[in-house]
C-alpha cells in the first residue's frame, strides 16, 4: 500500500498556485514542479498588437490554445472580445479561456484537436469574403488556416507566443529532484523536450504517464512510450485520471 500520495511530475511551465497543480492538489496528489519549456514573447509583438486592435475587424477568432487567447488578450490591454464576434476553438480548456475574455458559446468540434474542429466549421459558415484571426504558438501548426483558406476564408495567422525548451541539464536535475511517480504532459513540445533530456526507458518506469490529448499522446509513443489520455483535455480531467479508481477512464496509446 502506497506511504504517500502519488507525486506527479508538472511538465507545464507554471508555478506552484498554476490551475494544473491545484487540480492535482484537489484529486489528493502531490504535483511537482518540472518545467520543460516555457512560453515566450512573440518574436514580432507588432503584428500581434495590431491584430488585437483590430480584433472588431474580423468576422470570426479561431483558437488554437488557451495560451494564444491570454496573450491576445494581454495585447488588447484586456478589453474584452467584440460581442458580434464568431469564435472556434480546437477543444474545452481553448473555449473556456475564449469566454472568459468575452467570447459567446465557441464552435467546438465533436473532440479535441484542429481535424474536427475543421470538419464543424466548414458547415459553420459561408466563408467566402469572411476575415478569421487564427493566433497561435510560433511552433504551432497550420492546419486550421489552410483548411479556412480552401474554404474560401481570409485568414490572418498570427503568432501570439513561441515555446523555448528547457536547458538539458536543468529539465534532467528537476526530474531527478521530482521523484515523481507519474508525469502530466500537456503539450507535443513538453513531450519531445522530456524524452530528449531524460530518456524514455525513464518515462516508462512511471506507474503513470498522462498526456493530455492525443497530438501529445501520438508523440509520446513515436517515441516509445506509452501514455494514457483522459477523456476530456483539461487539467481537472487529467487529475481525477490519476485519482484513485479513475485510471479505467483512459485510454491507451503506445507503442
Amino acid at each position: 500500500m502506497r506511504s504517500h500520495p502519488l507525486r506527479v511530475a508538472v511538465t507545464r511551465d507554471e508555478s506552484e498556485d498554476g490551475p494544473l497543480h491545484e487540480a492535482l492538489r484537489r484529486t489528493g496528489l502531490e504535483p511537482v514542479r518540472c518545467a520543460v519549456v516555457r512560453a515566450m514573447p512573440a518574436p514580432e509583438p507588432e503584428r500581434l498588437a495590431q491584430a488585437a486592435r483590430q480584433l472588431e475587424s474580423y468576422d470570426w477568432l479561431v483558437a488554437a490554445s488557451a495560451r494564444a487567447i491570454d496573450a491576445l488578450s494581454r495585447a488588447r490591454s484586456y478589453e474584452r472580445f467584440p460581442e458580434g464576434l464568431r469564435t472556434a476553438a480546437v477543444g474545452a480548456m481553448t473555449a473556456a479561456k475564449l469566454m472568459a475574455h468575452g467570447a459567446m458559446r465557441p464552435l467546438l468540434g465533436s473532440r479535441e484537436g484542429a481535424e474536427p474542429l475543421v470538419a464543424v466549421l466548414k458547415v459553420a459558415d459561408d466563408w467566402t469574403r469572411r476575415s478569421v484571426l487564427l493566433p497561435r504558438a510560433l511552433e504551432g501548426g497550420h492546419d486550421l488556416g489552410a483548411a479556412l483558406r480552401s474554404f474560401g476564408a481570409r485568414v490572418d495567422e498570427v503568432v501570439a507566443y513561441r515555446t523555448a525548451e528547457c536547458a538539458t541539464d536543468e529539465i534532467r536535475s528537476a526530474w531527478l529532484a521530482a521523484e515523481a511517480d507519474a508525469v502530466v504532459i500537456a503539450s507535443p513540445s513538453a513531450a519531445r523536450a522530456l524524452v530528449r533530456a531524460v530518456g524514455a526507458d525513464a518515462l516508462n518506469r512511471l506507474e503513470f504517464v498522462v498526456a493530455i490529448g492525443s497530438t501529445t499522446a501520438t508523440t509520446l509513443s513515436s517515441s516509445n512510450v506509452e501514455s494514457i489520455v483522459p477523456s476530456h483535455a483539461d487539467f481537472q480531467a487529467m487529475a481525477e485520471l490519476l485519482g484513485a479508481g479513475a485510471i479505467s477512464n483512459g485510454r491507451k496509446v503506445g507503442p
